[in-house]
């Protein structure tokens, strides 16, 4: 007997006598077998029993063979797809092949060969999904995933930035310094269309008042003492890409003149130039300062406020990200012990109180600084209250958030709040639940799966989008 292949199989065959015989060959190499009759009923099977491979008949009562197979291939990608074919027809296996197809055997089939044909097409799915996963992986922290937090507060700006990074919209990132306005930006570049491209970011604040207007547009040879040759500036060297202005709050009333028409036109003009240069960048300016305020007191061009804020996101302060803290707490004691050669297997209890106690009015950042001297300083095998400032905790508590009193997020593993009489989003209701069902069954995806009615791949992407992991 040949080599056992468990797993599940979806045949897509209309000759009942067919899939009689194919079945109890299959069932005998310890395959699962599910049969469907029909392309729309193989859909069907494919998105509840969520199969691993297909077998494909090409003689389909409602639809070509060869045309669902376009559209698996298509649809879903990672199922790999062996077809059945008649004996001898030799441009028949060519399309199929060329569709997408991973092998093909031949009718009437030999059972080693359909076995073996299975065995390497679940092999090959594995392994694509594998890749897959690494590459997904790898971009989580260039995309929306670099983004912590659970927060409904941050949920709803992180909403908010995945809409703008489907489009090519400017964007006005506004809040307090230290809210990670530029790890925002680069997240919308990355999850867009232009994540080729470059991601150029300046600090309009941080630059020298006679060297802006250099960087921002490029100057020719000449143009001023030191130019000894001609250079590109920002909005050309974020050409096809993106360009992220930082502290637009503090760029010079004549600059934001220029800047307003290079967003009007589309094209630049180098200091010291004559030639109109155009530009093909998505700009995303950022401010902790109050723009509308600044329209008000003359100090900010109108025409420029509205040019920018297209879609304005705005930021929330930590203060407002109930239960935020010690996931972000976590998240930095981890990149800094690698970084400095540590181990370090979480906080003390008192540690933890103190961080979640504290105000952080320096907002993310400050934590970030917080956790790396911490990590330094400490020695034990847990991060203990010792190695913070000490200081911290000794603040005001948090206070409400703007237009309302401050509501703590109940926590995630004690979802069953109803008594409270609190009423949660939707979609925050809906990730209690998923969360609660994976809990009760220890994390295992197919029951929790059938206790929700729902199928594997649907649940497999809540608990990606929530960032949902086994607790412990």
């Amino acid at each position: 007997m040949t080599e056992r292949v468990p797993g599940r199989l979806l045949l897509v065959d209309d000759d009942p006598r067919l899939v009689r015989l194919v079945t109890f060959e299959l069932e005998e190499e310890g395959l699962e077998v599910v049969a469907a009759a029909t392309a729309r009923e193989a859909l069907e099977r494919v998105e509840r029993d969520e199969p691993e491979a297909i077998v494909l008949d090409l003689n389909l009562p409602d639809l070509p063979g060869k045309e669902l197979l376009e559209r698996l291939r298509r649809e879903r990608p990672d199922l790999p797809v062996v077809v059945l074919t008649a004996e001898g027809a030799i441009s028949e296996v060519v399309e199929c092949m060329r569709l997408g197809a991973v092998d093909f055997v031949q009718k009437p089939f030999d059972r080693s060969r359909l076995v073996t044909s299975i065995a390497n097409a679940r092999t090959r799915g594995a392994l694509e999904a594998r890749i897959r996963s690494l590459v997904h992986e790898l971009r989580r922290g260039e995309g929306m995933g670099a983004i912590l937090g659970e927060s409904p507060a941050l949920r709803r700006a992180v909403e908010l930035l995945e809409r703008a990074s489907a489009s090519d919209v400017t964007v006005l990132l506004e809040g307090e310094s230290g809210t990670g306005k530029e790890v925002a930006a680069r997240a919308i570049h990355a999850a867009g269309a232009r994540r080729d491209g470059p991601f150029v970011a300046i600090n309009c604040g941080a630059l020298p008042e006679g060297l802006i207007e250099s960087e921002l547009f490029g100057h020719e040879r000449g143009a001023f003492t030191g130019a000894t040759s001609a250079r590109a500036g920002a909005f050309e060297q974020a050409g096809a890409g993106t360009l992220f202005l930082d502290e637009i709050g503090d760029l010079r009333i004549d600059l934001q003149v220029r800047l307003l028409r290079v967003l009007q036109e589309r094209a630049i003009q180098r200091v010291g130039g004559t030639r109109l240069r155009p530009v093909d960048v998505r700009v995303i300016a950022a401010t902790n300062r109050d723009l509308l305020a600044m329209v008000a007191a003359r100090a900010f061009r109108e025409d420029l406020y509205y040019r920018l804020a297209v879609f304005p996101v705005r930021l929330p302060p930590l203060r407002e990200r109930a239960g935020d803290v010690m996931l972000l707490a976590r998240a930095f004691l981890a990149r800094f012990a690698a970084r400095h050669g540590r181990r370090l297997e979480g906080f003390e209890p008192d540690a933890a109180r103190a961080l979640e106690a504290h105000a952080w009015p320096g907002n993310v950042r400050e934590l970030e600084n917080v956790l790396e001297r911490a990590v330094i300083l400490e020695n034990g095998p847990r991060l203990g209250r010792a190695s913070l400032p000490d200081a911290l905790g000794g603040g005001a508590p948090p206070g409400p958030p703007e237009g309302g009193a401050r509501v703590a997020a109940p926590p995630v593993a004690a979802p069953d709040d109803d008594a409270a009489g609190q009423i949660l989003p939707l979609e925050e209701e809906e990730r209690r639940v998923v969360a609660r069902a994976l809990r009760r069954t220890g994390w295992n995806v197919r029951a929790t799966a059938a206790r929700l009615g729902i199928g594997r791949a649907t649940l497999y992407r809540k608990i990606e989008r929530w960032g949902l992991r086994p607790e412990g």
